[in-house]
């Protein structure tokens, strides 16, 4: 499934689910106002009902008492529009929405009404030579008593109804409250696996991506995306393999190129050296030393190309993996002493220190030692006379770059007092043809190669090549080879060994 798909489907579900959301908590604020008004509509009710029938009862009986005692037609009036008020009320009450136990009062009510009327009815028709008037009020007055009872009752009967229907919305508000805590819930764990499954699979693209840049970056060209999914990283993937690709064939074309137009350009270019050479042996005949002069700065420049051909061969071979190392256990000082007398001058010496007993590696001899001589030549282009030292050390503990090296290693350190190396180019100065900015005033020209091939043979060797600043000014190179010992012995008890120096002019 596409990404687009994903968070649209996404963005959908979620949508959806609000909208039921926003949907039910608006019918529970209908209903919630509603059953308000209808709450309010019960409690009105029931007060006036409870009141103004109680006020009617208390009046009628009072207006019978007084006509039956003083027998005035205004009194039984008045009784009589009472009379006719309180069963229009009642009439009215029985239409509204009543509950059961509201009915049942009422129709009590109306029972005991009806049996009032008929007794009332002596009042209008009795006259002054009639029965007592305690004979006469006393029925009216039961009467009225169980209709008075039965009317606070309704009264009663309708807060009941009140507070049953105060409960219902109750109910309703939690259920409501309920359901949206669970909906809420739901919403929020599908969206966080929703969320998850999304955010991995653009996570994993991306480290997928990442991963394969930083290959490319490296020079590994080969490396290749896997398209096991149908969205736009697997487009991307493609892409990215059809790239590598193409630019696989493009090192490929460019190592080729360069590999055949060195070994073309070596073979006159050794020519031209072995006639300077024949000519400085005064083979055709006597210099003059200006003739002398220029030949030696014409062979110099000669070594000087040849050097750089042979290192544009080494690393064409080196990077096409054909070189095969020829392992033997070599006397590492024996090595670098060698080096530094080549590269040394009487007013230029390279310091060789040695704190320790003499250290042997198993490695290829040639490629070590051409190791050693780039990292000698490039500290002397950049180091005043006298400010090159080298150093070789046992390492038995793990730690930093040591990690990326089987221990214990030999632990090979080349410093000179020259300007450094900038923090941003400790790593580029090792990719081909690059040229640091420190110093690139004073050091001769070169093709940038040097450091290049260093990594390439540490890295066959499974090694590790750094660079850091040294104390008081200047770099310092450090390289780890594995397999290394202390004479034939391993080296147990090499820390109280002292130190030496050696210095070769």
């Amino acid at each position: 499934m596409r990404v687009a798909t994903k968070l649209a489907a996404a963005s959908a579900l979620h949508i959806g689910v609000l909208t039921v959301l926003l949907v039910h908590h608006v019918r529970t604020i209908r209903d919630t106002v509603s059953t308000g008004y209808e709450l309010t509509e019960i409690s009105s009710r029931a007060y006036h009902t409870v009141s103004d029938q109680a006020a009617r009862i208390s009046q009628l009986e009072e207006n019978a008492a007084k006509y039956v005692v003083t027998r005035d037609a205004g009194y039984l009036s008045k009784y009589q529009e009472l009379s006719a008020a309180f069963a229009e009320v009642l009439a009215t009450l029985k239409q509204q929405p009543l509950s059961e136990q509201e009915r049942a009062e009422i129709a009590a009510i109306e029972d005991h009404w009806t049996a009032f009327v008929v007794q009332s009815g002596t009042l209008s028709a009795g006259s002054g030579s009639g029965p007592p008037a305690t004979d006469l009020l006393l029925p009216l007055q039961a009467r009225l008593d169980s209709i008075r009872e039965h009317t606070r009752r309704l009264g009663t009967a309708s807060q009941e109804a009140m507070m049953a229907q105060l409960t219902r919305n109750t109910s309703a508000a939690r259920r409501a409250e309920q359901l949206s805590w669970i909906a809420g819930g739901l919403v929020l764990v599908v969206s966080v696996i929703v969320s998850a499954m999304i955010i991995r699979s653009i996570t994993d693209g991306l480290a997928r991506l990442a991963a394969g840049t930083r290959e490319v970056a490296q020079g590994r060209f080969g490396h290749r995306l896997g398209d096991l999914r149908d969205d736009e990283f697997a487009q991307v993937a493609r892409d990215f393999n059809t790239m590598t690709i193409r630019l696989g064939e493009l090192d490929r074309m460019k190592r080729d190129f360069i590999s055949k137009v060195s070994h073309d350009l070596k073979t006159p270019l050794a020519s031209m050296q072995e006639t300077i050479v024949a000519l400085l042996d005064e083979v055709p005949g006597p210099l003059l030393p200006r003739q002398r002069r220029l030949l030696e700065l014409n062979r110099q420049s000669g070594e000087r190309l040849y050097g750089m051909l042979a290192k544009l061969l080494d690393l064409s071979r080196l990077e096409a993996g054909v070189f095969e190392p020829k392992l033997e256990r070599v006397d590492l000082h024996e090595l670098i002493e060698d080096v530094a007398e080549f590269h040394s001058h009487p007013d230029a010496p390279v310091v060789v220190e040695s704190p320790m007993p003499t250290i042997s590696i198993v490695c290829d001899r040639d490629r070590v030692e051409q190791l050693l001589h780039n990292l000698v030549e490039n500290a002397v282009k950049f180091a005043t006379p006298g400010g090159v030292s080298i150093r070789a050390t046992l390492e038995q503990q793990s730690a930093g770059e040591y990690r990326a090296c089987r221990l214990p290693a030999a632990h090979i350190v080349v410093q000179d007092d020259g300007p450094g190396v900038c923090d941003d180019e400790k790593e580029r100065i090792f990719e081909r043809f690059f040229q640091g900015s420190a110093g690139s005033g004073r050091a001769p020209g070169g093709v940038g190669l040097g450091l290049t091939i260093c990594r390439e043979i540490v890295t066959v060797h499974g090694g590790a090549i750094w660079v850091d600043d040294r104390p008081g000014g200047g770099s310092r190179f450090h390289v780890l080879l594995p397999d290394a010992q202390i004479g034939n012995q391993v080296s147990a008890g090499f820390a109280d060994a002292g130190t030496r120096e050696t210095t070769h002019v």
